[in-house]
């Protein structure tokens, strides 16, 4: 899905937010083959106008489209799907996690 150094751009790209967890997952219908679905759990919510220029950010520096989902609002018809193909590879505070993990519920 994600290489190392992509991970690590997204990391320090949304390190001013204070992430609590960051992961990628494959699940989401009617996107296009090369969008990536990046799920963030921010302590810090940026505005509007921020949260899109995070967006253009991470487009530019990862080279590819990508879509910006809180795992608060992931739709819960597809929630549990989404999860368990959900990829997290940042979780806590500050702490990358030593390698990805799958999960199977959002706690």
């Amino acid at each position: 899905m994600l290489t190392t150094r992509e991970q690590e751009i997204i990391i320090e790209v949304m390190k001013p937010y204070k992430p609590i967890k960051i992961g990628v997952s494959n699940y989401f219908l009617g996107h296009a083959p090369d969008e990536t679905e990046i799920l963030y759990d921010f302590k810090m919510i940026p505005g509007y106008i921020e949260f899109m220029g995070l967006m253009e950010t991470l487009e530019e520096k990862l080279n590819r489209k990508i879509d910006l989902t809180s795992f608060e609002f992931i739709d819960s018809t597809i929630k549990n799907e989404v999860l368990k193909n959900a990829d997290i590879f940042y979780h806590g505070s500050g702490k990358k996690t030593g390698s990805s993990q799958k999960i199977g519920a959002y706690s």
